[in-house]
């Protein structure tokens, strides 16, 4: 018996028109390392051989770093970086990270959508000149700074 479970919702970047807002993030050949300070002891994320096995060359760096890196960008862009005005994020994840990857972070304000101040923010975040790593993603910001008086 087939299961039928509800029907993901995409968030694409509009067509035809330019982010709002981009930023950069290069990454390190260490950046990979970092997610072992919190505690992921993966060898994808370590040592090349776990990565050659697998298809993808070497280590590749961890899922949250492409999250964390997407959701930072979006807070500086819109939010003045204060957590408090980050009300909902998303995104999917698309394709590996690997260290030394330069990523970049496009964005687009859509406007506001839920009547409490906040705008709706879409995103992706791409390999410079390759793969978007991130899809779909969509957050909630409470615009603060100059970009609130230039819509």
């Amino acid at each position: 018996m087939k299961r039928i479970g509800p029907k993901t919702v995409n968030f694409p970047p509009p067509a035809n028109k330019a982010p709002t807002a981009t930023r950069t993030t290069q990454t390190t050949l260490e950046t990979a390392l970092l997610y072992r300070l919190n505690g992921d002891y993966n060898p994808l994320h370590a040592t090349p051989e776990p990565g050659v096995k697998m298809g993808f060359g070497g280590p590749i760096i961890h899922g949250l770093f492409s999250w964390n890196t997407a959701a930072h960008a979006v807070l500086q862009a819109f939010g003045s970086s204060k957590p408090e005005n980050l009300k909902e994020f998303q995104a999917r994840f698309a394709a590996p990270v690997k260290p030394g990857d330069k990523l970049i972070t496009e964005m687009w304000r859509i406007g506001e959508t839920d009547g409490e101040g906040f705008d709706e923010i879409r995103f992706i975040v791409r390999v410079e000149g390759g793969k978007t790593v991130l899809t779909n993603g969509r957050a909630l910001v409470k615009v603060d700074g100059e970009l609130k008086a230039k819509l």
